[in-house]
């Protein structure tokens, strides 16, 4: 029994050092690749549990996403550019290996230990990263302007005085906080999942990213229309609490968000998506030069550079899996995405634990303009829905059979 504690112990601290050094991925060591700090805690969890440890049963969908990154690895082997293909073939192995040892992590642990821990993170995280905006925000100055500035945990991109907190990028912090927002959103009980949610609202609003904050937007749009009446109160005195909060906020660091909003919005229409558009549109000539095998695993930001001296990426997950590993490789892409939500379905997910659901439904669209070929957040939320797959399939087994009993 004493041993048994001890064990359950060690993953409720493991599920939350993972998730924590998940969102550190910004601190690393370059050695040719980026060692990030949650990947040394899942190389030093697995050599401590190396003689427990076991793969368990692939799910369809995991078959799908390895059989998309066989092919889009392999089309690295008849690329123009082969030094790059090395490098991310490289970063999918290792990827991979943290994501699997990630499995077993998340396999030792009861799911209310891991919602604890998301809970927990979520404000360790957006916390943090509001500090470090306002440290930001005050060492450069409380009018700040400027281009590609960074500050602690501020990004001054075009004088949009953008939250970056512990991450590098006002885009990628939002992918990231999206799993706590849903998270806090679907579980509006008690005081720190309010005080979360606000803080998710806040974070990701200061980060001024249209696309981030269009998909979350929706996400409780969606969620309002499925939830009952209590939580749609729930929902909406929150959201006017944090509609105050971030009033008194902007009036004492002097700036002016509904200005800020507005100009970011008019400027959707004079800037093509920060230059999204120029890329798509250069993706899909790239595409059309070899369709079926693709120009080769992440070979586009050395193709856009040979013709326009400045490395850049598709910023669409999707075209850039179309544009690397060609129409095949697409195909396994979409049949994995696409059996991903079969399962969650089949499961009963999206009325159990529909925070999940509506994660993933916010990574489709932020998808849209993001490129995430091998993103950590993006795999550690695909081993934590494999731990709720698994739990409520064995739930709906043993209920099939108490109603066969019957």
């Amino acid at each position: 029994m004493e041993r048994l504690l001890i064990n359950k112990n060690t993953s409720i601290w493991s599920v939350f050092l993972l998730l924590f050094f998940i969102t550190l991925s910004k601190y690393n060591i370059s050695i040719g690749f980026s060692l990030k700090i949650y990947m040394i805690f899942l190389a030093i969890f697995f050599c401590i549990h190396f003689r427990d440890f076991y793969f368990h049963t692939l799910y369809h969908y995991e078959i799908l996403l390895l059989l998309f990154y066989f092919t889009y690895c392999l089309s690295g082997a008849f690329s123009q550019y082969p030094e790059s293909s090395i490098r991310v073939i490289l970063g999918v192995i290792l990827v991979l290996g943290c994501y699997f040892i990630m499995r077993y992590v998340l396999e030792l642990t009861s799911l209310s230990a891991i919602e604890k821990s998301i809970a927990n993170v979520g404000i360790i995280f957006n916390v943090s990263s509001l500090l470090l905006y306002f440290i930001g925000i005050q060492v450069i100055g409380r009018f700040p302007t400027g281009v590609e500035i960074t500050s602690y945990g501020l990004l001054l991109d075009r004088d949009y005085p953008r939250l970056i907190g512990l991450l590098d990028d006002p885009n990628i912090f939002i992918f990231f906080n999206t799993i706590f927002f849903s998270y806090y959103l679907t579980n509006l009980k008690g005081l720190k999942h309010s005080i979360g949610f606000l803080l998710c609202m806040i974070t990701s609003l200061l980060t001024f990213s249209r696309g981030g904050v269009l998909a979350l937007v929706l996400v409780v749009v969606l969620y309002m229309l499925l939830a009952n009446f209590s939580k749609k109160i729930k929902m909406l005195a929150v959201s006017l609490l944090f509609l105050g909060v971030i009033y008194v906020a902007g009036s004492f660091i002097n700036i002016d968000l509904n200005e800020i909003v507005t100009s970011r919005i008019s400027d959707f229409s004079t800037d093509g998506g920060s230059g999204r558009f120029e890329l798509w549109g250069q993706a899909i000539n790239y595409f059309m030069s070899n369709p079926l095998f693709g120009i080769g695993a992440f070979n586009f930001s050395d193709y856009y550079a040979f013709e326009h001296n400045e490395k850049l990426y598709v910023h669409n997950t999707y075209l850039e899996v179309l544009v690397e590993s060609g129409i095949i490789g697409f195909l396994f892409y979409l049949s994995f995405l696409l059996m991903l939500i079969i399962t969650l379905f089949k499961t009963k997910l999206h009325k159990e634990k529909p925070f999940i659901v509506l994660t993933h439904f916010a990574f489709l669209i932020q998808m849209m303009s993001l490129s995430l070929m091998i993103n950590e957040a993006f795999f550690s939320f695909l081993a934590l829905t494999l731990k709720y797959i698994s739990v409520y399939e064995k739930k709906e087994v043993e209920c099939n059979d108490l109603q066969q009993k019957g």
